[in-house]
C-alpha cells in the first residue's frame, strides 16, 4: 500500500509543479496561494520518503494533508473571488474559471484519491492480524 500512495503523492507533486510551472494567472493575481501550492508539492514530496522510513506517521500527515489540500482548494472554488482583483467580478465567474482549469480540476481530484488511498493504508496498517486456527 505504500507504493500506491507514493505514487498518488507524486502524481499530486506532478501536477502541483504543472499547474506552478504554467499558472501565470496564479502567480500575478494570487501569488500567496502559488507559495502555498510550493509548499504542498514540497511536502508531498517529502511524504514519499516517509511512506519508506516512518509509514504509519506519514500516512496521518498524507491523509491530513489532502483534507487540508481539498479544503483550500474548495475555498477557493466557493469563495476565491472575494479576494481576488476585479478580473472575476463574481465568485461564479471565478469559479468558472477554476473548474475550466483541467490541472486545477485534476490536482483536486488527486486529493479526494490520496485521502481514499490514505485512509485505506491506515486501515489495513492497524488491522489485527488473521489468526489461525
Amino acid at each position: 500500500m505504500n507504493m500506491v500512495l507514493s505514487v498518488v503523492l507524486l502524481v499530486s507533486a506532478a501536477v502541483g509543479c504543472y499547474v506552478l510551472a504554467t499558472g501565470s494567472a496564479l502567480w500575478s493575481v494570487a501569488p500567496t496561494h502559488a507559495y502555498g501550492l510550493v509548499g504542498f508539492t514540497v511536502i508531498d514530496l517529502a511524504l514519499i520518503i516517509g511512506q519508506w522510513r516512518k509509514p504509519s506517521t506519514a500516512i496521518i500527515i498524507t491523509v491530513l494533508l489532502g483534507l487540508v489540500q481539498l479544503g483550500l482548494m474548495s475555498g477557493d472554488v466557493l469563495f476565491g473571488a472575494s479576494t481576488l482583483p476585479s478580473n472575476f467580478t463574481t465568485t461564479a465567474a471565478f469559479s468558472r474559471y477554476l473548474l475550466g482549469d483541467a490541472a486545477f480540476v485534476i490536482l483536486l481530484g488527486v486529493q479526494v484519491v490520496l485521502i481514499v488511498v490514505g485512509i485505506a493504508a491506515f486501515v489495513m496498517s492497524h488491522r489485527a492480524p488473521a489468526t489461525t486456527r
